[in-house]
This record gives C-alpha cells, structure tokens and sequence, in this order.
C-alpha cells in the first residue's frame, strides 16, 4: 500500500498559527497549533512542509478573506473524505451554518434525528477543518460558549469576528 503524502503550510492567524496540510488532491486539515486532535491521524513523519501547493493556496485565500471580514463559497475545496459516515453527517451539517449564525448541539441532534447531544459534541470537536467547517458557530444549551478544540477563547474570537451572539460563561 503506497503511503499518502502530506504537505503542510503555516498560516498565521488572529487566532494562532494554523498548520494547513493536503496531500495531491484533498485538505485534510486546518489545526491550531498544539489544538487537541492536532494534525490527528497523519504522524509526523510523512508531512513535509512546503512554499506553496495548489490545494493549500486555495484555503490561504479563503482564510484571508475570511479574517478580512468576508464570506466565501467553500463548496468548490476539495475536503478529504476522512471521518466515520456520522461524522461526515455532522460535519455536513456543519458546513451549512451561516456566517454570523450559530446553532446549539441539541439542535443539531434534533435536525440530525441523534438521540445524543454528546455524540454530536464528540462528532464536532474531531472536525479537523478549523474555520472552514465552522464548528466554532456550535453553542451548548442558552447559546453558551462550550468546548472548543484550541481553547474557548478562540471560539469566542472567532464568534465575534462573525458578529454572532452568544453567552459569555460567568465564572
């Protein structure tokens, strides 16, 4: 079996530096550096970073405009088909939130038909497209701002970056 090669470019964002990595065809992911889940499944070893790739220029294109303030159609990226068939649902579902708009993960269970919002929790904590696929617009119940795979206060930058409402936790 031919071993898929990686390659991986660095973006740095308002959030942290993000690592971008592709092989040929597909975006495997966007990860904020040492996030949990960070760059999960590839091993080091077979990433090579790189100046420039066509898949990943795409996506700096996108994190630019995005960071800008702007919204883009992402349905033309090439995301690699990784992820169990509910993860790839959850993560779908994902993909279809609006900028600015946010959703609760029971919502997502109803809409779903998933008995567990937890299951969706882990669902959406594993989406390994930071941004892209936003599961920083998923609040826990009374649109608070739960669980976030590179710390809560990202998703809180990137939630008001979006002009989303949401409720900060009180301490």
């Amino acid at each position: 079996m031919k071993q898929n090669k990686y390659t991986k470019m660095l973006y740095p964002s308002p959030i942290g530096t993000l690592s971008l990595v592709a092989d040929e065809q597909y975006l495997y992911g966007i990860w904020v550096q040492d996030q949990t889940h960070f760059e999960r499944g590839l091993g080091d070893e077979t990433i090579e970073e790189v100046a420039s790739h066509p898949v990943l220029e795409q996506v700096i294109s996108y994190l630019d405009t995005y960071f800008e303030g702007s919204v883009q159609d992402l349905s033309y990226l090439p995301l690699a088909p990784i992820g169990t068939d509910f993860e790839k649902r959850v993560w779908a579902y994902l993909q279809a939130i609006p900028y600015g708009q946010t959703v609760t993960y029971g919502q997502i269970a109803e809409d779903l038909q998933v008995a567990s919002a937890q299951a969706i929790g882990g669902a959406v904590g594993r989406n390994p497209w930071s941004i892209l696929v936003p599961c920083h617009r998923v609040l826990g119940s009374g649109n608070r701002l739960t669980g976030y795979a590179s710390g809560v206060e990202k998703k809180a930058w990137l939630l008001q970056h979006e002009g989303a409402a949401f409720q900060e936790n009180k301490k």
